[in-house]
C-alpha cells in the first residue's frame, strides 16, 4: 500500500479496513480512527478504549470498503 492509497481512503470518510501481510484485519470505521503522519512510512490505527496500533506501510497488502448503503461497517 502507499501512503496516497490510505490518505485517498482516510478523504472518502467511509468505514473500511486494513488488511495485513499476516492476515491480520484492523478496522478504520471513522477517519478520527486513523493517523497519517507527514512523511511517515507507518500509520496509526485507534480503538474505542485509547489503544492503539502503528501498522507500517509496507507490510499491509490492502484494505477493504464497507459496502455503500448497508449500513454494516468492516468486520
Amino acid at each position: 500500500m502507499t501512503r496516497e492509497q490510505v490518505q485517498s481512503a482516510i478523504s472518502i470518510g467511509n468505514p473500511f479496513s486494513l488488511l495485513m501481510a499476516d492476515g491480520k484485519e484492523y478496522s478504520v470505521p471513522h477517519p478520527d480512527y486513523i493517523s497519517l503522519p507527514p512523511k511517515a512510512t507507518y500509520v496509526i490505527v485507534y480503538g474505542d478504549e485509547g489503544d492503539f496500533t502503528v501498522l507500517p506501510l509496507l507490510t499491509m497488502t490492502g484494505l477493504r470498503a464497507a459496502m455503500a448503503g448497508s449500513g454494516v461497517g468492516p468486520k
